[in-house]
């Protein structure tokens, strides 16, 4: 199961948004374009064993980020998993990207696991 949820500008500028699933392009080229968009879908805790919602990727378009989206979008998909039964959310973020840590750690999410990477020389 994949679930996508959009965040659109409702009027050019003001500041206005709405959030909504999303299940395909606007109808017309006069319709908004999303904003921001976040990928969720299932995953298996592997210390439990529960099926739980995962977060595959939060974008925002740069020229509207900081203004509360994400947030609003992180929010948004938390309710839908309480609603689904989930017990937890997860996701996966680089330790570079400190605009999204920041987020995440406000909205309570906490370091689980490490994931490690080894780099492999091309040359035998």
């Amino acid at each position: 199961m994949l679930a996508i949820f959009c965040a659109w500008e409702l009027g050019i500028g003001n500041g206005e948004w709405g959030i909504g699933q999303y299940f395909s392009p606007p109808a017309s080229p006069a319709s908004p374009a999303p904003v921001a968009c976040l990928w969720v879908g299932n995953a298996i805790d592997q210390v439990h064993g529960n099926r739980h919602a995962h977060i595959f990727i939060l974008y925002v378009v740069p020229e509207h980020r900081r203004r509360g989206i994400g947030t609003a979008l992180m929010r948004y998909v938390e309710n839908w998993a309480i609603q689904r039964g989930d017990r937890q959310i997860g996701l996966q973020v680089f330790q570079s990207n400190k605009p999204a840590l920041n987020l995440y750690n406000q909205l309570g999410y906490q370091t689980q696991s490490l994931w490690m990477v080894k780099f492999l020389s091309a040359e035998k």
